[in-house]
């Protein structure tokens, strides 16, 4: 597993940081939204009518935001089919909560970009305009929509009627197809109930991959701060990548990788070596371990370095039951997990820039050589100095 690789998206798609006074997502404290949703689409063999509505409620300027459509939708012609559609979402303070009603469960996870806009105290608010624009809208009226004069935008089969950057009215027309999200009711900075951001009492499934455990929480943490170090270099170099005529070459894309890699390289290379030597010893723990309990006592030393790191600690399936095969088959997977990870802490012993790391860990880059240039946001002043930190 190579583990620096989710570096190279988090690179290709930075925006630099704005700071604000408070995270905002709309330019109202608090707002609730209710629209009619009605859509239409036809041709020769089926006919489908969707009709119903759907809401919008925030409050601490968005900070927590519930979006919820319950439609129904009837199919005629050569297949007739009636069924019902229930969405919700609910975002509180960067946790996001997916509610599936056909599983009668609730999806729990974060966003890393949500986390550091809110950490940021970004102002989100005039994002729905400054997409409209990139895509080449225009505005061509305004329109009163649920009491309130909206700018209306078009762009392709497209319409877009905004209010303080909040769209009350959406219309797509194209061939046989029409889609019409009409505001009824609108209401800003009035105190919002709780009651109106309750969830069902549905099960909560959290979302393995970035949920709230400790190494979650360390990996946004040291994702915040790589950010924040970068900025810092990037305005030290008078580099904005926010300028359209900014320009991304080869060498200062490795730079940017490298300083997002530095945090994360240093602790790989403080704990890698233990990681190695603990999960050979949850190996023969789980070997001779009698109960559940017991095997998942084997790999709390594994977790907790895990979590040092900010990396996710496989699942064992231990969770229910104990025997031979699920013991076999953790013990083999700690084996992949073991050797892909000495192939890493071979690799991180050896470099100092995450660029040559990735390389080396693809088996495309031998100790002695070097994949960065030495130029771009840190430039390399020696030779010698080709395998040094950023």
């Amino acid at each position: 597993m190579n583990r620096f690789k989710a570096l190279i998206l988090v690179a290709t798609s930075l925006t630099a940081i704005s700071a604000a006074d408070q995270f905002k997502q709309y330019k109202f404290k608090s707002g609730m939204v209710f629209y009619d949703v009605k859509t239409s689409s036809f041709d020769e063999k089926l006919n489908s009518h969707v009709e119903g509505i759907a809401r919008v409620i925030f409050d601490n300027w968005g900070l927590k935001e519930l979006k919820e459509e319950d439609v129904s939708e009837v199919q005629s012609g050569d297949f007739n089919d009636t069924r019902s559609r229930h969405t919700l979402f609910l975002t509180d303070n960067g946790t996001i909560y997916s509610v599936d009603y056909d599983e009668n469960k609730i999806y729990k996870s974060r966003d890393k970009d949500l986390d550091l806009a809110i950490t940021q105290k970004k102002d989100l608010s005039d994002e729905s305009v400054k997409s409209l624009l990139k895509l080449g809208a225009q505005k061509v009226e305004t329109q009163k929509v649920a009491g309130y004069e909206c700018d209306l935008w078009e762009y392709n089969d497209q319409q877009v009627c905004l209010y303080q950057g909040i769209p009350l009215k959406i219309v797509i027309k194209n061939a046989g197809f029409i889609s019409e999200r009409k505001a009824v009711k609108v209401v800003f900075d009035t105190p919002i109930p709780e009651k109106e951001f309750e969830l069902p009492e549905f099960s909560i499934q959290e979302d393995g991959a970035y949920s709230n455990n400790r190494a979650s929480i360390v990996k946004t943490e040291d994702y915040i701060s790589s950010i924040l170090d970068l900025k810092k270099q990037l305005s030290q170099k008078g580099i904005n990548l926010e300028d359209k005529n900014t320009s991304i070459t080869p060498n200062l894309e490795k730079d940017i990788i490298n300083a997002l890699g530095k945090r994360y390289l240093s602790k790989q290379k403080k704990y890698l070596p233990s990681l190695i030597d603990a999960m050979k010893k949850a190996k023969e723990c789980i070997a001779s371990a009698t109960t559940k309990e017991k095997a998942k006592e084997c790999l709390t030393p594994v977790e907790s370095i895990n979590d040092k790191l900010g990396d996710r600690t496989p699942s064992y399936n231990f969770d229910k039951s104990i025997s031979d095969a699920i013991k076999a088959s953790a013990i083999k997977k700690l084996d992949a997990e073991i050797k892909n990870t000495e192939v890493t802490a071979n690799c991180v012993s050896k470099f100092n820039k995450t660029t040559d790391v990735i390389i080396c860990t693809e088996g495309k880059l031998i100790p002695n050589e070097s994949s960065s240039m030495g130029s771009g946001l840190v430039p390399s002043t020696n030779t010698e100095d080709s395998n040094s930190s950023n």
